[in-house]
């Protein structure tokens, strides 16, 4: 286990104060999943998988180490923690935090307080889930930056860990045409990628190996005339060349983690702004999605944004992990200000505008609140009062005068008077721990809401504390199942209206007037970690910032979705550039984007596949642009290539499918599906009805292209085992098999030959 100073470091002493699990998976006994937090909050987890240990590290707040060290000193006992433990062969260890001294459960005592169980494998399934979908608010857990792939083993209290297995360098491949010539492109990691002429084998561009996209897929097509190749990395960034000239024409960056987002209206029109990890904050236009540009930061780590109009000028405020808050000029791109205070990270920004200024406040970890004079960058006050993290600020009238309304993790609400820096009121919710607060007016009275650890929003009266009611979901809907991330209020036609962001994905819209929930959207792209809202355009526009790093944009009036230019979160898997010149990605994240290749718009967004995206392929049936997609979950689904309509689910993979192709059978068009365990499966694009299945328990096919050849329509598939085999597809037979040296990751055909490139070159046959 790791020491309190740094939980990447293992440690061997079982005595160091902290709070220790083990548990196993009772499906699979060679499995275990370990988690250890330290007093002040540094965690480290790992969990046993096929590939091998998969490590978090991070810090949790202090007040969820301090429910469990109270959850943890409870002795009722409880027969169902004894089952699951013996069943499991859990051990829980407490050194140091206890005031009655140090307890150990496992190996025949007594169970566990169940409620502290809970929390602890609520806590490790959380921070070691893909999506972050749990139950603490977002506010009271930071994961460091993970790792390319699989965590290093550092080594677990309870015995050491199997080695973890090493994953084979990443490579891709693809055929096209270059400076007017039939040419391939080979990526591989470490070497960089090149364009190479198909017949002479002459290079005609290459990156270099110093390159920092590590490609995980490639193609290279035409749109509008001109040659293109786009490559795709292993950050979920993609970009694209003008293949004949080497010029970078479009691209997006990679995923930057969980985000943040604001919004405003800069010289009339609606911009969104998002930011994460990197530090950064990308805008885009919110009417059409447009990007940019980035204003960049100096230090990694955006926890709030805040946008601000003062004094003719357009302000936006980031606040870092770092403790810091930095004020940038929007419509120069010039940062402006640091304003240096917090002891801490940031954790929740506001803005009041008064006339020619504008006062900030910010809150963080450190518990305090301070004031900002936003034009001249010089601090105003220090409000002190909270005992834990806040979590939510919002400014309010108070009969003209205005006030600061503030909630924390301590599960109180207080309000300040800005003017004089000083205390007005304060209350428990006595609803656990508070995340988010907003103000609205309401019947001209101001009123606060605020969201909890439950999933629950509350309204009060500011001025006197008091209750004011619920906010409920619709009798028939489904109660959220994650606390309240985020909080926001707007104008709808007149109407107050409050957005909440759940830390189970869906985002509920209330009309505050009738107290009745509006609309409620699925979840997509992980818990929600902040909302705002863009108005300025023809209809204001719902933003979500969440924890996997997508951004979802909303029409606030009724959900609908509309299109982001945000990067994908994970790996681009797959490639194509579509007959009708869109450039099509899919991404381990589970989604399916297109986009214009030649000024990186983007175009649609396909939420295609659970588990992740294997295998893209464009075409066109019937006069109409079609978009095969594959996934881990072994479906194959279509989709209308230019409206993003789905179509039909194709069923029949006994494996996933890593090759797409369509292909011509007579006078229909088939989908033709290569998978894991070596077979080929086609269906019917017209009514989905599967054609036939060929081959199978052979190695995995990595390549697929199909030709219509005479009117004999012909599929050349590449597995993992070096084989190339040429398929007859509607007589069900092997034409030709050959073993080529390497595995085929790209197959083209030519008039008379094949040709296959691989790692280390290309082959002809």
């Amino acid at each position: 286990m790791p020491d309190t100073d740094n939980p990447r470091v293992p440690a061997g002493n079982a005595q160091t104060p902290g709070i220790r699990l083990s548990m196993g998976d009772s499906g699979r006994p060679d499995s275990r999943t370990e988690l250890y937090i330290a007093p002040d909050g540094p965690f480290w987890a790992q969990r046993q998988t096929v590939v091998g240990p998969l490590s978090r590290s991070g810090r949790i707040d202090p007040v969820v180490v301090g429910r469990l060290v109270s959850l943890l000193g409870t002795t009722e006992p409880d027969e169902h923690a004894a089952a699951a433990q013996d069943r499991a062969g859990l051990r829980l260890s407490v050194h140091g935090l206890l005031p009655s001294g140090d307890a150990a459960w496992g190996n025949g005592t007594e169970a566990p307080p169940r409620a502290a169980l809970r929390l602890l494998e609520s806590l490790v399934d959380q921070v070691l889930s893909p999506t972050g979908r749990g139950p603490l608010p977002a506010v009271a857990f930071q994961q460091d930056e993970e790792p390319d792939g699989i965590g290093a083993d550092l080594g677990v209290h309870y015995g050491e860990a199997a080695a973890p297995q090493q994953p084979e360098p990443r490579a891709a491949a693809a055929f096209g045409t270059v400076q007017g010539r039939p040419a391939y492109a080979l990526a591989e990691e470490g070497k960089g990628f090149g364009l190479y002429a198909a017949q002479s084998q002459e290079l005609l561009g290459s990156s270099g190996p110093d390159t920092a996209l590590v490609a995980e897929s490639v193609t290279l097509g035409t749109a509008e005339g001109r040659e293109l190749f786009a490559a795709g990395d292993h950050r979920g960034a993609v970009k694209i060349w003008d293949a004949a000239s080497g010029a970078v024409l479009s691209g997006t960056g990679p995923g930057t983690g969980p985000q943040t987002v604001s919004a405003g209206v800069v010289q009339g029109v609606p911009l969104v702004f998002a930011g994460g990890r990197s530090g950064d904050v990308r805008a885009w236009r919110a009417d059409d999605a447009r990007p940019l540009g980035t204003l960049q930061a100096s230090r990694p780590g955006t926890s709030a944004l805040c946008y601000a109009h003062c004094a003719d000028l357009h302000l936006l405020a980031a606040a870092g992990e770092d403790g810091v808050v930095r004020v940038w000029d929007v419509a120069r791109g010039d940062q402006l200000h640091l304003l240096v205070g917090h002891t801490e990270r940031v954790t929740a920004l506001a803005v009041l505008s008064l006339g020619n200024q504008a006062v900030l406040a910010s809150g963080g970890a450190d518990h305090a609140i301070r004031l900002w004079d936003l034009a001249t960058g010089r601090p105003v006050a220090v409000l002190a009062g909270h005992a834990a993290t806040v979590t939510g600020l919002a400014f309010l009238d108070r009969d003209g005068r205005p006030v600061l309304a503030s909630c924390a993790l301590d599960g109180t609400v207080r309000t300040w008077d800005v003017h004089e820096g000083r205390a007005l009121h304060g209350w428990a919710a006595r609803s656990g721990w508070l995340t988010a607060v907003a103000t609205a007016v309401l019947n001209g009275s101001p009123v606060l809401a605020t969201g909890d650890e439950e999933g629950l929003v509350r309204l009060w009266d500011p001025e006197s504390g008091t209750g004011l009611g619920l906010l409920a979901d619709a009798p028939e809907g489904p109660a959220p199942t994650g606390p309240v991330a985020a909080l926001a209020t707007a104008d709808l036609d007149g109407t107050p209206v409050l957005v909440a962001g759940h830390g189970d994905g869906t985002v509920r819209v209330w009309d505050l007037a009738e107290g009745t929930l509006l609309h409620r959207t699925a979840a997509d792209g992980g818990p929600v970690t902040s909302v705002a809202v863009a108005t300025g355009a023809d209809e204001p526009v719902l933003v979500c910032g969440t924890a996997s790093g997508t951004v979802r944009c909303h029409r606030l009036r009724d959900g609908a979705p509309l299109t982001v230019p945000s990067p994908h979160t994970g790996p681009v898997t797959a490639l194509c550039l579509a007959p009708s010149g869109v450039l099509v990605s899919g991404s381990q994240d589970g989604t399916v984007r297109t986009w214009d290749p030649l000024d990186g718009r983007p175009l649609l967004r396909l939420p295609a596949h659970n588990g992740g995206v294997t295998a893209v392929a464009a075409g066109e049936a019937g006069g109409h642009a079609l978009i095969a997609t594959a996934g881990a979950d072994r479906a194959v689904r279509l989709w209308h290539g230019l409206s993003g309509l789905a179509g039909p689910v194709l069923h029949g993979l006994t494996a996933p499918a890593g090759a797409l192709a369509f292909a011509a059978l007579g006078d229909r068009t088939a989908v033709v599906a290569g998978a894991d365990d070596g077979s080929v499966v086609l269906w019917d694009v017209a009514d989905g009805r599967r054609v036939a299945t060929l081959g199978g328990g052979g190695p995995a096919v990595r390549s697929l292209v199909c030709r219509d050849l005479d009117g004999e329509p012909l599929a050349a598939v590449g597995d993992a085992g070096g084989t190339l085999r040429l398929w007859h597809l509607s007589g069900g037979v092997v034409l030709n098999e050959v073993a080529v040296g390497s595995v085929p990751l790209a197959v083209s055909f030519g008039d008379e030959e094949l040709q296959v490139a691989g790692v280390g070159g290309l082959t002809t046959l």
